[in-house]
């Protein structure tokens, strides 16, 4: 199944800072640094070419804040291009 690259499913779509007006659709604020969608609210369809994979949910999550570790540098492990 392809995982969809869109904003529900990108790292840098907040779990913590969320909103939906008058009943409208949930947006997230952008974390990633420097995409066109950073420091705005965006819904989940969004999408940019900064998008990251979330298999271990948003870089601002609950589980990492809890666990004291830094989601960015734990992704980036990931994120790494292998040496040739």
């Amino acid at each position: 199944m392809k995982i969809p690259h869109n904003c529900s499913a990108c790292r840098y779509w907040s779990e913590m800072l969320a909103q939906s007006i008058g009943g409208g659709p949930l947006e997230a604020y952008c974390l990633v640094k420097d995409g066109r969608h950073s420091r705005k609210f965006t819904t989940g369809q969004m999408s940019c070419d900064k998008w990251a994979g979330n298999d271990l949910g948003a870089v601002d999550s609950p589980d990492f804040l809890r666990s004291g570790v830094d989601a960015i540098e734990y992704y980036a492990q990931f994120d790494a291009k292998p040496e040739k």
